[in-house]
């Protein structure tokens, strides 16, 4: 079977354009295929730092709680003595008060204003239930 020399031109231009783009597609495939392995590389690397940041992360979270937890157990600690240092404090200040009053003679019923203050006083007002004495 014989092709005119027009039908062979027109054939081989489209065999021609066949092969460019059969050339700029397996460029195109190279392309992507390395951008593809660039971008599962760049992925490895950054699992693996974000795994190292997750681990430092929860040790300096775990090394933070236990300083925290040691740091709330102090303060408790000294919370509980000042507690108990002002509650001695304030019975000394009472006993030392009243001791004060005693020398100077202002337990006595005679002087009224001593009623307010003093514990041990047998004239004291005694506290209406609104409040008020």
């Amino acid at each position: 079977m014989w092709i005119s020399r027009t039908r062979y031109r027109d054939m081989r231009t489209q065999i021609e354009q066949f092969v460019d783009q059969r050339d700029e597609a397996r460029r195109d495939a190279a392309a992507h295929l390395g951008a593809a392995r660039r971008t599962a590389a760049r992925n490895t690397h950054l699992t693996e730092q974000l795994q190292d940041a997750r681990a430092e992360d929860l040790g300096d979270s775990i090394t933070d709680a236990i300083g925290y937890e040691r740091r709330i157990v102090r303060m408790t600690r000294a919370v509980a003595r000042l507690s108990a240092a002002l509650t001695s404090e304030t019975r000394r200040a009472d006993r030392l008060q009243q001791r004060l009053d005693s020398a100077l003679g202002l337990d006595s019923p005679a002087i009224a204003d001593g009623a307010l203050w003093q514990q041990h006083r047998t004239d004291k007002p005694k506290p209406e239930p609104g409040g008020k004495p």
